[in-house]
């Protein structure tokens, strides 16, 4: 089952655009999706150089969470105007916060300033304060009327707190989010601080910007396909072709690194989708084979666990890959307590700790590892044996 609509016709036609451009070959006889190549950032790169060498364009990257950084060409617009006929969380008169890290080639930070411009507001680029830095600033951001920020999650689960722990209040209206999933634990701290705050959300990746749209009419977790896009589910990462003008880079079954499913929303729109978890999240712990993103569902679905992260820590000669597996996590849960309930909720983990107890340990820390060129929390970090 895909998601979207766009006639075959017209991703024919874009394929062969695209070919002129670096594109993938499009084989004469294509009569379907089926039977179009699937691209990855070799086709992103050398379509997105072409295309934006007669205006300029900004170099970016991906930001290399799980993998190396994936170069992209993006045009100065980063097609903010196309994103405005489906999606307007900033109005005139707003004030908006950009908590995102600015420099490092990651798009985030720019592509704010970009939807601040285009919508006509004022707008605060402080890039990521540290957590003893923010109650420092709240004088500053209420001074200046800010009444909107936009930040990962983790960011913004981090100016949430500190708003509470300070005791203190900022007439937050808009809450912009992407880059990283939400939390119960991180989504109840950020509507305790701000209560009136509706959450706007998007979906996408440097290499395609924007795919899908959140509004706070929507199911938090629960995204919408833009127009003139389909998406085909697939296990291996979804693949998404989309047509027309305004993209920052047209593609056709371009291979995402997520896994998408179809959803409902409350809000009624059409052509929801869900992100499932990363496509290639899965590692073998002494033969068995593992998926971060289960783990992490398991963890966090304990009373009292916020947020959760696996360290692994590789055995490069050793046929098995990974000989122990560390879960880290934040909140008030005993450590005993978590990894009990790890090796109740699945049958392989507790086969593995039975013979090789040493393989996991769990621990409380107080602050998760985060990328330092992005601020992004991933779900697993590497560290040496």
């Amino acid at each position: 089952m895909t998601i979207g609509e766009l006639p075959w016709e017209r991703v024919l036609d874009q394929a062969r655009e695209l070919e002129q451009h670096g594109g993938a070959p499009v084989p004469a006889t294509a009569g379907s999706l089926a039977d179009l190549v699937v691209t990855g950032p070799a086709e992103i790169f050398e379509v997105s150089r072409r295309l934006t060498a007669p205006t300029g364009s900004i170099v970016l990257s991906s930001g290399g969470t799980t993998g190396p950084p994936k170069i992209t060409y993006v045009s100065y617009d980063q097609a903010v105007g196309r994103l405005l006929r489906e999606w307007r969380p900033l109005r005139p008169e707003s004030v908006l916060l950009n908590l995102f890290t600015p420099g490092r080639m990651w798009a985030s930070h720019y592509y704010m300033q970009a939807l601040a411009e285009r919508s006509g507001c004022r707008v605060v680029p402080s890039g990521p304060l540290e957590a003893g830095e923010l109650a420092y600033w709240l004088d500053a951001f209420e001074s200046l009327g800010v009444d909107a920020v936009a930040a990962t999650p983790s960011a913004l689960t981090d100016l949430a707190q500190a708003v509470l722990d300070a005791g203190r209040s900022l007439p937050l209206r808009t809450v912009i989010w992407m880059a990283e999933p939400w939390t119960e634990a991180a989504e109840k701290t950020v509507r305790a601080a701000f209560p009136e705050a509706g959450f706007w959300g998007n979906y996408g990746a440097v290499e395609t910007y924007v795919i899908a749209t959140n509004t706070p009419a929507c199911d938090l977790r629960t995204l919408h396909l833009m127009p003139d896009q389909i998406i085909e589910p697939d296990d291996e990462g979804a693949l998404l072709s989309r047509a027309g003008e305004g993209w920052t880079v047209p593609v056709t079954r371009y291979r995402l690194g997520d896994r998408l499913a179809p959803a409902h929303c409350r809000c009624g729109r059409p052509d929801g989708l869900r992100v499932l978890g990363r496509a290639d999240d899965t590692f073998k712990l002494h033969g068995s084979l593992l998926a971060i993103g289960d783990l992490i569902e398991l963890a966090t679905a304990l009373p009292g666990v916020a947020q959760a992260q696996l360290e692994l820590v590789r055995e490069e000669e050793s046929w098995h890959g990974v000989r122990r597996l560390a879960v880290h996590f934040t909140g008030t849960a005993e450590p005993a307590a978590l990894r009990q309930h790890l090796l109740d909720g699945s049958a392989r983990l507790f086969g593995i700790a039975l013979h090789h107890p040493e393989a996991l340990a769990v621990a409380r820390v107080d602050r998760l590892t985060r990328v330092e060129r992005t601020g992004k929390v991933p779900p697993m970090i590497w560290r040496q044996p």
